[in-house]
């Protein structure tokens, strides 16, 4: 909606566009086709024929590895860019003066960074908002992923991976066992959606702003893991799936 693709409506459709009905479930559906409707989009989106057989990313579970990646980069810019709005010190500092001339989100993530890496997360001053409880531990998550980028964004990355391969498990359960009613269901979905849906709506925004294909988007991720944290690459926590 904010770029403005709403309602611009023509007569073909993606493979985007039919994996976002595929997703459509998870909002309300029953859990069977919910757990079935989410799977299906992200492998629809994010395997390939050649994709490996023999190996520990065998298979179309290399999907999930994928969308866990693509959420794992863009995590540090959604959590700066909350805390840059929630910044709310009762007298003007250095950072709120940088933050109001601010016209892009990338800027106040930016600029949320380099304060944070300098000073830590006391730089930061939730007294004035409604989140403060939990934007205080959000700022001090952010201040250990940039003292050792690298090292966290993997193991973030790890945690999704596990949360989409049990998702991928279940689906088995669904479709080849045809248990609609079983007890990893709803913790599974539980775990699962939020995460479908944040990677879903990365997929989105890169094809409708750099139309950059979901496995490129997954292939330019993992190239960020393995370079962020490099004194060689100057690699930004903010720009991790930003074209170069």
């Amino acid at each position: 909606m904010n770029e403005g693709h709403l309602y611009r409506v023509h007569d073909s459709r993606s493979r985007i566009d039919d994996a976002l009905e595929l997703a459509a479930p998870v909002n309300q559906g029953p859990l069977g086709p919910a757990v079935a409707g989410a799977w299906a989009a992200v492998e629809a989106l994010l395997s390939h024929p050649d994709d490996p057989q023999d190996s520990e990313r065998s298979g179309k579970a290399v999907a999930a590895d994928r969308l866990a990646a693509i959420i794992a980069c863009s995590w540090p810019r959604a959590e700066l860019t909350a805390l840059a709005h929630r910044h709310k010190p009762q007298q003007a500092d250095d950072l709120s003066e940088r933050l109001a001339v601010c016209r892009t989100n990338l800027e106040r993530a930016s600029h949320t960074a380099d304060a944070l890496s300098v000073s830590g997360a006391g730089i930061l001053d939730f007294s004035g908002a409604r989140t403060k409880h939990s934007d205080r531990p959000a700022a001090e998550r952010m201040a250990a992923l940039l003292a050792n980028p690298r090292r966290v964004l993997n193991e973030v990355m790890n945690t999704y991976r596990i949360a989409l391969r049990r998702l991928y498990r279940t689906l088995n359960i669904v479709l080849h066992g045809g248990a609609t009613q079983g007890v990893a269901l709803h913790a599974s979905l539980r775990t699962a959606a939020p995460l479908v849906g944040a990677g879903l709506d990365r997929v989105v925004h890169a094809d409708q702003l750099h139309r950059l294909a979901p496995l490129d988007l997954a292939a330019r991720a993992e190239v960020a893991l393995r370079l962020v944290g490099g004194g060689e690459t100057g690699l930004s926590v903010v720009k991790l799936l930003e074209p170069t």
